[in-house]
Formats: C-alpha cells, structure tokens, sequence
C-alpha cells in the first residue's frame, strides 16, 4: 500500500510539469490520422460514422444522471439507426483525495473517483429500411475502477452486462475493456489522447467474438462542454462483414 501511495504522489507531481508544447492541435492531428488510415482499412470492411449526444446531471458529490442519444451511419448504405439511454452513475471516494482533487480534469469528475457503478437502460431501434434487425431494450450493469500511474497515467478497467431482450429474445452479453489515457492540462482547457480495447461474449455464441480497438481524444472546451473523436476498428468473428471502421464524434455537456 505504501508503494501503491508513492507512485500516486509521483503521478501529482508529474501533473505540474509543463506541458509539451507539441500537443496544441490535438483535433485535428486526430482527424488527420483518420483521415490518412480509413483508404487503407477501409478495403473489405463496412464503414460507418456514429454520431453521439451525452448529458450528465450532477445529483450529489458521489451520483450523477447520464442520458444519451447515439445513432449509426452506414456508409455503403445510407441508412441509420438510433439509440437512447438513461443510466445512473454511483461513485466511491476520490483517488488521493485532495491531491488528486488538484490535478482531475475539472468536467468529469469520474477521473478522480476509483470506483464508478452504472445502471442503466438503453433502447435501440433499427432504420426505417432495415427492418430485418430487432427493436433492443437492454438494461446494462457497469463497474468500472481506476488506478493512477507514474506520469499520471490513468488505467481503467470495465465490466459491463448488457442484459438484452431482441425482439422478446432474451440474449445477455457480457463486455470487458481496458483504457488507458493522459489529460493535459493546458492554460485554458484540457486535452485527454486515450486508446482502448474491449472483448464480447455473447451467450447465442457461447464465444468471445468481438474485439474492439479504439483510439481517439477530448478536448475540454470549458466546464460544461467536451468534444470527444475517435476511430474504431472492430473484429467480428460472427458477422456476414467481419470487419468495421467507424468515425466516432461525441458532444459531452455536463450539468452542475
């Protein structure tokens, strides 16, 4: 504990060194790799854009509202999806407390807390002409902890149950992920590079048969808005198109 402790204090001290001074155009060096890398894997694959819309409603130090709206894109097709959640976010006590108070990105406060749980229900309906995919009501159960690293390096990890109903089917799936990411802390906003991977498995397969690669950023406008773009590359050893690309922009707005 008392090494776990050393480590922590190291990754506040980290915090106060100066900030690199390459790291001022984070977007659009995101958008630019993105760019360059979709041609490449792009090639026998399905590509799509997912648009996303999140809200948190601070309740309490330790609980918040988290609402979203997201949608799919399909490139090859044109047609689109939606989907719409409600969760409930539940915090333990801050890491390091008041140190790490100092140096947590000033919007989402689920960065300084070591562990979050999340309840949730998430509605998904298919596009007006895709009728062959099921209307998806799922409750999902979340907890997440988080554990600082030297540089201020923070690891966390999820586990997450999707328990899904398709079309009166009931057909939980169970999602494991491993994030790993650095804010930095600039004059007047905040920059967080991230990159994670996530497994499925799914109980129609009795399998692991997803895998899901993602690397993107935020960029803190200020305390009540973030932009959020990513890229995704996905592995599915289930599906007619084994392969998906996929653009992500999400828009945080946080409530106090």
């Amino acid at each position: 504990m008392k090494e776990y402790a050393r480590e922590q204090e190291e990754a506040v001290q980290s915090s106060n060194r100066p900030t690199s001074g390459w790291i001022k155009t984070p977007a659009a060096l995101l958008a630019a790799a993105c760019f360059l890398a979709w041609p490449v894997l792009a090639q026998d694959a399905r590509n799509e854009v997912w648009p996303e819309l999140n809200a948190f409603v601070k309740l309490s130090e330790n609980s918040r509202l988290y609402l979203l709206a997201s949608g799919t894109r399909v490139a090859e097709q044109g047609n689109s999806d939606g989907q719409f959640g409600v969760h409930l976010d539940l915090f333990t006590t801050p890491i390091l407390k008041k140190r790490m108070e100092r140096v947590a990105r000033r919007t989402d406060v689920a960065r300084n807390k070591f562990l979050q749980l999340r309840l949730g229900y998430v509605f998904s309906r298919p596009a007006k002409s895709n009728s062959s995919q099921p209307v998806e009501h799922m409750p999902t159960l979340e907890a997440s902890p988080r554990f600082y690293f030297p540089k201020q390096i923070l690891v966390t990890g999820r586990s997450r149950a999707d328990l899904r109903i398709l079309d009166g089917d009931f057909t939980p799936r169970f999602r494991e992920r491993l994030k790993v990411e650095r804010t930095f802390q600039l004059p007047r906003t905040a920059i967080t590079p991230y990159a994670h991977a996530e497994a499925f498995y799914d109980w129609r397969y009795d399998a692991w048969h997803r895998f899901r690669y993602i690397a993107g950023a935020e960029w803190e406008l200020n305390r009540h808005v973030v932009l959020e773009g990513y890229y995704v590359r996905q592995r599915d050893n289930r599906s007619s198109t084994k392969y998906l690309n996929a653009l992500g922009a999400i828009v945080q707005l946080y409530f106090r």
